[in-house]
């Protein structure tokens, strides 16, 4: 059996040992902030439009940095489905709010990883292990 890929790109943001999760409507799982790449889209540029589009901020190009790659069973989709995201962190401009497909944002800790899709887990255990959140 062939396992479908999705390629994503994700944005990783601490805030007092906590990470930044959003829900989008009609879902019932935290994901990490960020999205699929449009054709032609570097992670940078998809990285940049998804966390404006879903976030309403803007992230500083020269603070980017690749923080982990994670392969996890996609949400929502029927086995053998994965997701492969790129995790990144930058700095950003403005106020974070939740614009028109994000229903929720959350401030999460480790033990938070029950409300979290597959790979957003992984993330947080790494988050964790590295001691960046509680």
């Amino acid at each position: 059996m062939n396992t479908t890929l999705i390629d994503v790109v994700a944005w990783i943001c601490i805030r007092d040992r906590q990470v930044l999760c959003a829900r989008t409507r009609g879902n019932d799982v935290f994901y990490l902030p960020g999205g699929k790449r449009e054709k032609g889209e570097s992670d940078w540029e998809a990285l940049r439009r998804e966390v404006q589009e879903e976030l309403n901020v803007r992230l500083i190009a020269d603070t980017l940095t690749e923080v982990l790659v994670v392969q996890e069973a996609a949400h929502g989709y029927a086995e053998p489905t994965q997701v492969m995201m790129r995790c990144f962190q930058a700095d950003y401009r403005g106020e974070i709010m939740a614009n028109s497909e994000i229903e929720a944002i959350a401030w999460l800790r480790y033990t938070d990883l029950d409300q979290c899709a597959p790979a957003t887990q992984r993330v947080l255990e790494y988050l964790y292990q590295q001691q960046w959140i509680d």
